[in-house]
């Protein structure tokens, strides 16, 4: 009688869900030492090493870097949560099967390794953060929702999307028979991810949709927005038109052309700068290079001139509307342009320009943008655990 109570008792011990839960969590902590799992933790460091030096110089300091930015975040994020957990079911399948028909719930192995997912993941994300920091990656200090902690809310943000990564690798793992058919789906799954996030990669219209059922869409959409994508200035207009500067341009024009770019909507809001400043006799005759040499004290211009009053008697001028369509040529470079303009009234107006032309409503800096994807971003977690969990309970029906 005493035999079968033990009997029982050793049969029963486990049978219920809860209780099985820290017996499986122990079993891939004892996989992260005896395994050599614990080698994603430095891979993390030096993913995130290699990235920051490459970036960091360009990362948050324009809509461009912005991009580059948080699309290299969500890479560092992505690739450490893929290569967490894509072998961790199929590697112990035949082990799982076995357990399965003596008693393990499912649901039990699974809990066991989000828990331990979710411990590794946030460990990488510190460290990432940690070596980005230490190798001068200029993370902005003020966020959205801690305002001199905005290195916490980047962690939050590459924590679900390396989360996210780990549970869909996890789903790879539960559907694949064997180790070498999950490494061979991986590259496959990344690029998709990389290629579909519709972040750096311009996507044509008709496949725009796809992009949202890839994790690094909303990854890269919260990272640009916690960056405030849309309050920085856009670089490639000025340096395109910086890199033309020894260009040449020689072309015939009209009086009228030229007054026609003057009054245009562009330069509307300088008609304030000045153009021409007090100048003395003997200053203005420096500038015409005359050779001759005039009183040094007496004023030929007393009043500082707007771009706007000498706008103003252009179009006032009789003689010169006669001359409209008089032509004549132009024979210089783009850098002379920008001299006469002023080089940093050209450099503002193009940034300014292509700023708002390049503002995306996605990428505000907001807390409800914000959110958005970092509920999607759960969306994709318990999405990718429950199909994880759907595919070993039917684990049974696999003949191999």
């Amino acid at each position: 009688m005493s035999e079968t109570i033990v009997k029982k008792e050793r049969t029963f011990r486990h049978r219920d869900r809860l209780s099985q839960v820290p017996i499986y969590l122990g079993k891939q902590f004892r996989f992260f030492i005896n395994e050599s799992d614990w080698k994603v933790i430095p891979m993390a460091a030096v993913i995130a090493m290699l990235v920051s030096v490459v970036i960091r110089n360009r990362i948050f300091a324009n809509m461009e870097g912005c991009v580059i930015g948080s699309f290299a975040l969500t890479c560092v994020a992505l690739w450490n949560g893929c290569f967490n957990s894509i072998q961790a079911i199929c590697r112990e399948r035949a082990i799982i099967k076995r357990e399965h028909r003596s008693g393990m719930h499912i649901t039990s192995y699974m809990f066991s390794h989000m828990v331990y997912q979710f411990v590794l993941c946030l460990v990488q994300t510190i460290v990432s953060l940690y070596v980005m920091h230490a190798t001068g990656v200029p993370f902005p200090e003020e966020g959205i929702f801690l305002k001199k902690m905005m290195i916490v809310e980047f962690g939050i943000t590459m924590l679900l999307i390396s989360y996210a990564a780990d549970m869909m690798s996890l789903f790879i793992s539960s559907i694949a028979h064997t180790t070498t058919a999950a490494m061979t789906v991986m590259p496959f799954v990344l690029i998709f991810q990389l290629v579909f996030s519709g972040g750096v990669i311009p996507l044509p219209e008709r496949i725009q949709p796809l992009s949202n059922f890839t994790i690094s869409n909303y990854g890269i959409k919260a990272i640009a927005s916690q960056c405030g994508y849309n309050e920085l200035p856009m670089a490639a207009g000025w340096t395109a038109v910086n890199s033309m500067r020894n260009s040449e341009i020689n072309e015939v024009i009209t009086v009228g052309q030229v007054l026609d770019i003057l009054n245009s909507d562009a330069l509307a809001k300088h008609r304030e700068d000045v153009v021409i400043s007090p100048k003395t006799e003997a200053e203005m005759l420096e500038i015409l290079d005359l050779g001759i040499t005039g009183n040094a004290e007496k004023m030929i211009i007393k009043d500082p001139i707007t771009f706007g009053e000498l706008l103003d008697f252009a179009n006032n001028s009789e003689l010169i509307q006669k001359r409209r369509d008089k032509s004549f040529p132009v024979d210089i470079t783009v850098g002379d342009l920008m001299e006469i303009f002023g080089e940093d009234n050209v450099k503002n107006f193009l940034q300014q320009r292509t700023a708002e032309a390049a503002q995306k409503k996605q990428y505000e800096k907001t807390r409800v943008n914000v959110l958005i994807n970092w509920f999607f971003l759960c969306v994709f977690i318990l999405g990718f655990a429950l199909m994880s969990t759907v595919s070993l309970e039917l684990i049974d029906k696999d003949k191999r």
